[in-house]
């Protein structure tokens, strides 16, 4: 099984020590985070990926996802976040750690990310949504939608070396890492390779409610009823979808789910006289601006890891550490 989480309140010089800085850092978010959400529902959540009474008891669950979090909130390797853990006091009050207590060693993140599974970490992902909607960030009036290119962790540059001649359009795949990764299209001339993730953001409070991850080929118009489906069930759905023109051609499935179909028309099409629909789609911009936080701050842009299901996890744990943060400054605002 694992340990709990009692070491830090049993250990007196600990939380004496701790106290003084704590005291003195009371708008840091960390802080703040700890005092506005409860992240204990992760240990019965996960409890059954853990076998009972067989070996040493792991690190609690709780611990090691609030490591992931300020991993991916502060960008830092598997190796660097735990050394930061192990030497930085506010890091070690956030994650539950007593002076006294080792840090988990830098390879059981990878570890405890296989253990939990991409299942898992979706569950936690819309337990944080539940926890936006009960502290009164989401409505259920508009939804955007849009997807975001991450690169693999592949230099495709270097594969050019093998590549046998100009018609030779399989060097990629044929020497690549990640034979998972693919090549998607910006534009007819401007390309990635690597993978993609669809979500669904909350117009009002910019909380992502939804998310999915392919390979950088399937046309973004696939992720739409993956992602609403998804929604339905975490939030008990919405009103309007708004999104670029390629996600046009859902309205039949959205009318069937109760949803107005705003998003943006071709030009060669007939364009919708609802009110609502000028200002929906005056709202798509919005989106851009959660994919900027994220490949400016948690390197969403690209991917850590080899392989679709590492890739997701990461952008999960990349836009729950953005709702997580939008849930904190609602919850206990940092004085300006």
């Amino acid at each position: 099984m694992f340990k709990s989480q009692s070491s830090f309140q049993n250990s007196f010089f600990g939380e004496f020590a701790y106290q003084r800085i704590i005291n003195r850092h009371q708008n840091h978010l960390l802080i703040r985070l700890n005092k506005t959400v409860d992240l204990s529902f992760i240990e019965n959540l996960v409890k059954d990926c853990y076998t009972p009474d067989n070996g040493r008891n792991a690190y609690n669950p709780v611990i090691m996802f609030k490591i992931l979090f300020l991993q991916t909130l502060y960008d830092k390797s598997d190796r660097k976040i735990t050394e930061a853990v192990d030497t930085n006091i506010l890091f070690r009050h956030f994650v539950g750690l007593s002076l006294d207590d080792e840090t988990p060693h830098w390879t059981l993140l990878g570890k405890f990310k296989e253990r939990l599974g991409e299942n898992k970490f979706n569950q936690i992902f819309n337990q944080i949504v539940g926890l936006a909607q009960r502290a009164g960030l989401l409505n259920d009036k508009l939804r955007i939608i849009d997807c975001s290119a991450i690169e693999a962790k592949v230099d495709v540059f270097k594969l050019k070396k093998n590549k046998q001649d100009d018609n030779d359009q399989e060097y990629i795949d044929r020497n690549t890492p990640d034979p998972e990764a693919s090549i998607g299209h910006k534009s007819k001339n401007k390309s990635w390779y690597g993978y993609k993730t669809g979500i669904l953001l909350d117009s009002q409070s910019e909380v992502v409610t939804a998310i999915e991850t392919t390979t950088a080929s399937p046309h973004d118009v696939n992720h739409l009823e993956g992602l609403v489906e998804k929604d339905i069930q975490t939030t008990g759905g919405f009103k309007r979808l708004t999104g670029d023109k390629a996600f046009v051609g859902k309205t039949e499935f959205l009318k069937a789910k109760g949803i107005t179909d705003n998003i943006i028309r071709k030009d060669n099409m007939k364009q919708p006289q609802r009110k609502n629909y000028q200002k929906d789609k005056q709202q798509r911009p919005i989106i851009e601006h959660k994919f900027g936080e994220g490949k400016s701050y948690h390197r969403l842009g690209k991917a850590k890891y080899w392989g679709r299901l590492k890739v997701h996890i990461q952008s999960l744990l990349c836009y729950l550490t953005m709702n997580l943060k939008k849930i904190v400054n609602f919850l206990l605002p940092a004085p300006a």
